[in-house]
């Protein structure tokens, strides 16, 4: 959703380069129900993402802003899976790693997996502080979570560490089935 001005300037989820900022928009909230994550652990839970409307639109026009002034290397929605599955998808398509930490009051899996909405995106470190200026602008929650990297490996909150390779292996040939 959202429009951008100059078709030319539109950009996919997949990490660019390695030493990027990645940020996380939106805040991980205890909203698994109906999950994938439940789902894969045979549970049903109680608390489904509720969306805020106002939150919604705020972050598609911040991330539009930062879209049409080219801020952004990668960008892709929070959604099936939580943040933990947005952002190995991320690293696939260029092959470029990550290593970040996600802060939250909440459990580590419902951080990891809580299916609220919400955007990541790749920084370039010398545009990061437009980009902040433009989502504080809209009023919009954001974390610093960590960085891409050139190793071909997925760290997150120290619990996650994989290679590329088993982790698309996994994902391509039915995470669900490896998991159960």
């Amino acid at each position: 959703l959202g429009r951008i001005s100059d078709v030319e300037k539109t950009i996919t989820m997949s990490f660019k380069n390695a030493n990027s900022i990645v940020l996380m928009i939106g805040e991980r909230k205890n909203e698994l129900g109906g999950s994938l994550f439940y789902d894969i652990h045979n549970e049903l839970g109680a608390n489904v993402p509720t969306p805020d409307l106002d939150e919604a639109k705020n972050q598609i026009y911040a991330i539009t802003d930062c879209i049409d002034q080219n801020l952004f290397y990668a960008c892709h929605d929070i959604s099936d899976g939580g943040i933990a599955v947005t952002l190995s998808e991320m690293t696939f398509g260029k092959n470029i790693g990550l290593d970040v930490h996600i802060d939250g009051v909440i459990s580590l899996e419902k951080i990891l997996f809580s299916e609220t909405g919400g955007f990541v995106v790749e920084v370039n470190n010398k545009k990061i502080q437009k980009v902040e200026n433009i989502l504080t602008g809209y009023k919009l929650s954001y974390s610093n979570i960590g960085k891409t990297t050139s190793a071909p490996e997925i760290k997150m909150n120290g619990v996650i560490d994989i290679s590329l390779d088993d982790a698309r292996e996994l994902w391509s040939n039915g995470l669900r089935n490896k998991l159960k």
